[in-house]
């Protein structure tokens, strides 16, 4: 209230409409930015995810995958999920301590717009970002809004979620509440998990429950834009068994999370100055949680437990003005995060990691085109590592070109390249993961060098994007097997380097007066150099992957959308270390929406049924944790 009294003194009395702060890495006219794909509000409608995962499912280039923590996780290009970092509006959501997120407890209900951006992405996406980024934007608006959604299906899944904004004077408020419940995922094939896993369709262990607060208040007024916001995301889950590995010999993770809890706030300002403006954004998260072992598939008997307390502050300002015939960004990041970690209940141990990052980007028309390009300098320390030795800081450069060219109505190239690096987190420094891995505190950064060629072509009725890559990575972090007294143990280590070429491509196209089509491919080699791995074909990266997607409206208020997803195959390192063949794929999923009645002025209210892995298909992501198998959901949308 003081601020809002403070601001109403100082600034002119005329209120300007609600307007949206692009707190990342916003798009400017003059500004070339690499290959991004956006899915907006009308989009996300007509797919019905549950949640930010599934928003983010058949965007070419992207793969959500549910990790060996029974996380979903976004790969861009088939890199490893702490190489992408992920936003909400703005303010990073990775817990730095792991460098992951898990995008299969944010609600659905709570996205607005997602962006994907790809290859050597701006410098305000800070350290980290070597594949790429994932912006997730909140609903917001300037006028009262209501959304909601109720689902129920198969094997006790259940899902409520509600947003309403509003306006109140100069403040505009975004509040946002969901629940999410399941007794199980089903099991797509039960002869693809020989262990671990009882003879029904219910996937062992795999329960979850998950609670999500939200609220957020703009105001704008003058020369100044205003957002904070609140996250609270409560979770208690189990982790499926790796049901390949046979527990007389290698036996898997018993695991469960009873108890995982994220808050996150942010402030996000702009302040225009003349041509130029300042762009702030500041946030603080607290993560929780507990994670238990236990002795076989029966879980009745803990073998241990883990418990762990984080907190991270951070920041990032943006300065930007028009000089003559150039736009220069100057861009400063600084984070840090604490990590408190107690096993079994043996002595606490802190970890401590900061992350800085500072840099300057300009834009400049050149060649009757447009040009950006960027220098930044990274650093990263780590002042207190817990029982594990002293280490020494790591710093970086960064670097980026990125040219664009209207070739002819609605055809534009665009070319871009650098290098970016990624720092290791503290838990692949120091994680020893309740005995499953083994330290290696020597891991150096990992560089990337990134070009795309990105090819867009526009019309009314059509619209296509092609977009060729190559990627050169140095001291890539990988995982190998290493014996110890008997166990086979995982360790992490640097290869000298690896390769991945590939394209990715988009096209949507208006067949009809009702109906739709949307395709999005991607095809992928990555390799490792000769001899730096025990074999060359980097593991978990899919040959390719195929997405297609048609859009019926036979009538005004039925609406009927069926998708196809093919998944080339893979390899995977078995627990001695050995290759292991992942087949190919195939997923059909099938949703309808119909509209029934109308509430008070003009709300639409809709009954709405999917069906996802029609086929009951098998893919399998890594070894022994396949993607669920069918699941057929309703239930009741208003929007």
């Amino acid at each position: 209230m003081f601020v809002r009294v403070l601001l109403v003194a100082l600034l002119p009395p005329e209120q300007e409409q609600w307007q949206t702060i692009t707190v990342t890495a916003e798009p400017q006219a003059t500004r070339v930015l690499p290959p991004s794909v956006e899915i907006g509000e009308e989009r996300l409608l007509e797919r019905q995810p549950r949640s930010a995962a599934e928003a983010l499912k058949g965007i070419d280039g992207v793969s959500i995958r549910p990790n060996s923590r029974g996380e979903s996780v976004a790969r861009v290009r088939g890199a490893e999920e702490r190489q992408t970092q992920v936003f909400l509006d703005g303010a990073p959501l990775a817990v730095p301590w792991d460098g992951r997120v898990d995008l299969g407890v944010i609600p659905a209900g709570l996205i607005g717009a997602v962006r994907v951006t790809k290859g050597a992405v701006p410098i305000e996406y800070g350290t980290n970002a070597v594949a790429g980024a994932v912006d997730l934007e909140t609903r917001s608006g300037g006028e009262t809004n209501f959304r909601a959604m109720a689902e129920t299906g198969s094997l006790g899944f259940a899902q409520a979620s509600a947003v309403g904004t509003v306006r109140t004077g100069a403040v505009d408020w975004t509040f946002a509440g969901s629940g999410l419940t399941r007794d199980a995922e089903p099991v797509a094939n039960l002869a693809a998990l020989p262990f671990s896993q009882a003879h029904s369709n219910r996937r062992t262990n795999s329960d979850l429950d998950s609670g999500t607060l939200f609220a957020a208040a703009s105001y704008a007024a003058g020369p100044l834009t205003l957002r904070a916001y609140a996250l609270h995301i409560e979770s208690r889950f189990g982790i499926a068994p790796e049901s390949d590995r046979d527990p007389a010999i290698d036996a898997p993770r018993y695991w469960r999370y009873p108890d995982k809890d994220l808050t996150q706030v942010a402030l996000s300002s702009e302040l225009k100055m003349g041509r130029g403006s300042a762009r702030l954004v500041a946030w603080q998260q607290w993560f929780d949680q507990r994670i238990v072992q236990y002795r076989d598939g029966t879980y009745s008997a803990v073998r241990g437990q883990e418990k762990n307390d984080d907190s991270t502050q951070g920041a990032r300002l943006v300065l930007s003005a028009p000089l003559d015939q150039l736009t220069l960004r100057v861009v400063g990041t600084a984070q840090t995060s604490r990590h408190i970690q107690q096993d079994s209940g043996g002595p606490e141990r802190l970890f401590r990691q900061n992350l800085y990052t500072l840099g300057t980007e300009a834009d400049a028309p050149l060649l009757g085109g447009k040009l950006t390009i960027g220098l930044a300098y990274d650093r990263s320390i780590n002042p207190r590592t817990g029982d594990k030795p002293a280490q020494p800081a790591k710093d970086s450069l960064a670097f980026s070109a990125a040219y664009r060219l209207s070739v002819a109505d609605g055809l534009s190239v665009a070319v871009s390249g650098g290098r970016r690096s990624r720092f290791p987190t503290a838990r692949e420094l120091f994680g020893e993961a309740l005995g499953r891995f083994l330290p290696n505190p020597a891991l150096a950064p990992e560089r990337a060098w990134l070009a795309d060629v990105e090819v867009t072509f526009e019309r009314p009725d059509f619209s296509l994007r092609l977009n060729p890559f190559y990627v050169r990575s140095e001291d890539t972090i990988a995982q190998r097997a290493v014996r110890v007294d008997g166990r086979n143990l995982r360790q992490r280590y640097n290869l000298s380097g690896s390769e991945s070429l590939g394209i990715d491509a988009g096209a949507t196209a208006r067949l009809g007066p009702r109906l739709d089509w949307e395709l999005n491919a991607s095809i992928l080699s990555a390799r490792a150099d000769r001899g730096a791995a025990p074999f060359r074909r980097l593991t978990q990266h899919p040959g390719f992957e195929l997405y297609s997607a048609l859009d019926w409206r036979p009538t005004e208020v039925l609406s009927l959308r069926g998708e196809y997803r093919r998944v080339g195959g893979a390899d995977d390192q078995d627990p001695a270390g050995n290759k292991a063949r992942l087949p190919g794929g195939n997923e059909i999923n099938l949703r309808a929406r119909w509209q029934v009645a109308m509430l008070g002025s003009g709300t639409p209210m809709s009954l709405t049924a999917s069906v996802d892995n029609l086929t009951d298909d098998v893919i399998t992501p890594q070894l022994g944790l396949p993607l669920p198998g069918r699941a057929i959901r309703v239930g009741l949308r208003i929007n």
